[in-house]
């Protein structure tokens, strides 16, 4: 449905359970802190990983690849302590859905040792599960991707019903919010987790 299923080979072409996991999932808390608590909000995430210390990769590393899907995107990268790169990427992508133009507001943040090709431990994707609380949404699983499809309701999250009407609805209204994981063979050593907002 959306080109979302591209950003993973952008992202590598910069580089040649209990609550008590949460915490130790580095990656899950870089993603928390800047895409998730702010909503996507691209301006916030940016600038908690400038004041962090995180470096800016040049736009033309990310330009210059044929299958970069994005319009417009930041990228900044850490080297952690444990030998991981970590890669916070901020941007909007143009979908095209039966016709109508549609704008893919991306934060996601990826991470692995590039060297050894080592994905991050703890996995990720079970403390993503746990920390939504929801099911995959169906219409947002293929090509090693998973997604998960929520509303903002009182401070809460609502799942989206399993259907792409019940998506598009909430794009359409403004409050859709999406996560999406990779599957574990989708590239080698590395794990993203991306939070969107699609919308018309």
């Amino acid at each position: 449905m959306f080109r979302y299923l591209a950003v993973p080979a952008v992202a590598l072409s910069l580089v040649a359970a209990p609550a008590a996991a949460q915490e130790s999932s580095l990656l899950f808390s870089h993603f928390k802190t800047f895409c998730a608590d702010g909503e996507g909000a691209a301006p916030r995430a940016l600038q908690m990983g400038r004041s962090a210390g995180w470096a800016e990769i040049p736009s033309s590393v990310l330009t210059s690849d044929p299958e970069n899907p994005f319009e417009d995107v930041t990228a900044l990268m850490n080297a952690e302590d444990n030998g991981d790169l970590s890669i916070l990427m901020i941007g909007t992508m143009q979908e095209n859905y039966e016709g109508t133009p549609m704008t893919m507001k991306v934060c996601a943040v990826m991470g692995g040792n590039f060297e050894t090709n080592q994905p991050v431990k703890p996995d990720p994707r079970p403390i993503v599960r746990q920390w939504l609380g929801m099911d995959a949404h169906p219409a947002l699983m293929e090509e090693g991707m998973t997604g998960y499809a929520f509303r903002m309701v009182d401070g809460g999250k609502v799942a989206v019903r399993p259907s792409e009407a019940a998506l598009m609805q909430s794009a359409l209204n403004g409050d859709l919010h999406i996560v999406l994981t990779n599957d574990e063979n989708t590239f080698e050593g590395a794990s993203m987790l991306m939070y969107m907002r699609p919308g018309f």
